[in-house]
């Protein structure tokens, strides 16, 4: 298969997609126009409760015997558009434009994840190339809630040996594990009183990078809450008695926040010292962090005292807790040495009317490990006055040691690219966990064209990347014949 002719043919797959929006969670329309696309090229096709894609292609004549292979992807998309560029995001087609070897979409997300891999999937099951049974996975919800993959029917996955994900975002990689992860909340109630003191500051955490809290955790990076968290124990070891107005940071679990602030009120007498302490703590903060945090910024200034601010006791369990809570890496994976096994993520803080809440978002790329650390949070949420409450893991992908498919792919791609792909594991989820928590003896990798600017409207993939990585899965598909 020629380069051109891959890209021309993937295109016309690809374009039939954007006409259908699919919105997380919003996948009907989309799933239908798959269904009866794959149904046109005489696959068999299941489509479930929530939409989900099962589509089962014969093998080729020769290739009845070798194991079934899983090609999976999800439907669903961010969309998201750039300012003053009108998009109905239930309604709206993706308007796409190519530049040369550049595909992007004109003032929104492109879809490209992973809408590629299901243009890639529909466009290789009508090339003439010898292939064991095939089955193609296309799932609903993945990037909000997972629905999909956790609502799969264990049945589809049970009788196949291979799966082929094509959801990551370099050409280079070929993926071979995933981390594990689990959503925890800290929450308290707070009560409000009349401002006590004669002075205010509002305290501020800024410039910090931030980031993606799986894939640039072991970067060096700080978090912004929890710089703040630092700067407000010095204060307090100092001797200075404050209470808490406010304390706002972060905008998502997994997203390393960075900025935090915070409204303290105390007295006259102390405010200068304060706003000294804080600054010696951004001293004492870039000594740690600033080589990497380079713009990192904490700052005091006075403000107006507030009318209320909550007790001196919750003021005191909110700095508490966020000290006990570790940021970053636990430990390092024994057999990956740069992959992270273990590490957490102060991802958002807020003080309501009611309670003060707080998010931690812990990863491993071992479920055991997970759960270890799951059995200490309670503790900290105990002797500070909190309540903990975790939701149902996201399960984690290991490293098969003895797969057939990773130096299969790895011999092929030598062979079509003229190079050697890294061979990695990354510390983010991907839906092969649940795949590999169905089936545990199944030989899984990931791999996908290479992607620049995922989940923003300036969205684009690399077309020569498709035909490449499309020519690769073609070839493994076929040394697979044992």
């Amino acid at each position: 298969m020629e380069n051109e002719k891959i890209i021309e043919g993937v295109l016309q797959e690809f374009a039939g997609l954007t006409k259908h929006p699919r919105k997380s969670g919003h996948e009907k329309e989309v799933s239908d126009y798959i269904a009866s696309r794959l149904r046109q090229l005489g696959a068999s096709v299941v489509q479930d409760e929530v939409n989900n894609i099962i589509a089962d292609v014969p093998a080729t004549k020769g290739y009845e015997d070798v194991p079934l292979t899983i090609i999976q992807g999800h439907m669903d998309m961010v969309c998201v558009a750039k300012p003053g560029r009108a998009y109905d995001t239930l309604k709206d087609p993706i308007t796409i434009k190519r530049d040369g070897r550049i595909l992007s979409a004109d003032g929104t997300s492109l879809g490209a994840d992973d809408g590629m891999a299901i243009a890639i999937s529909l466009f290789l099951i009508q090339q003439d190339f010898a292939h064991g049974p095939l089955r193609l996975i296309f799932t609903v919800d993945e990037e909000v809630g997972m629905t999909g993959a956790t609502h799969l029917d264990s049945k589809y996955v049970q009788d196949a040996h291979y799966v082929i994900n094509c959801d990551s975002e370099s050409l280079e990689v070929i993926c071979v594990a995933s981390a594990g992860s689990v959503h925890t909340y800290f929450s308290r109630p707070v009560s409000w009183q009349k401002a006590a003191g004669t002075a205010a500051l509002k305290i501020t955490a800024s410039g910090f990078i931030g980031g993606h809290s799986g894939e640039t955790i072991n970067q060096g990076k700080s978090n912004a809450i929890k710089a703040l968290a630092l700067v407000l124990q010095r204060l307090h070891q100092a001797g200075i008695s404050y209470t808490l107005a406010s304390y706002d940071g972060g905008d998502a679990a997994n997203a390393i926040p960075s900025q935090a602030q915070a409204v303290i009120v105390l007295s006259d007498a102390d405010a200068d010292k304060a706003c000294q302490l804080t600054a010696e703590g951004e001293a004492a903060h870039k000594a740690v962090y600033g080589t990497v945090e380079t713009t990192l910024s904490l700052k005091a200034e006075k403000t107006d005292v507030p009318e209320k601010t909550v007790s001196e006791a919750d003021s005191r369990a909110v700095v508490q807790l966020l000290n006990l809570l570790h940021f970053g890496v636990f430990a390092m994976n024994q057999h990956l040495p740069k992959l992270p096994d273990l590490s957490s993520n102060i991802g958002t803080i807020h003080i309501g009317d009611d309670t003060v809440d707080i998010q931690y978002f812990p990863r491993s790329s071992s479920d055991a490990r997970l759960q270890e650390l799951l059995l200490s949070l309670p503790v900290f949420a105990e002797v500070t006055g909190f309540t903990f409450k975790a939701s149902e893991p996201a399960p984690a992908w290991s490293e098969n040691t003895s797969s057939v498919l990773t130096p299969a792919m790895t011999a092929v791609y030598e062979k079509e690219l003229g190079r050697t792909p890294r061979i990695e594991a990354m510390h983010g989820g991907l839906e092969t966990g649940y795949f590999f928590a169905m089936n545990p003896d199944l030989d899984i990798v990931s791999v996908g064209p290479t992607t620049f600017a995922i989940h923003s409207a300036d969205e684009s993939v690399d077309l020569e990347t498709v035909a490449d990585i499309t020519r690769v899965i073609a070839g493994t598909l076929t040394a697979l014949k044992k």
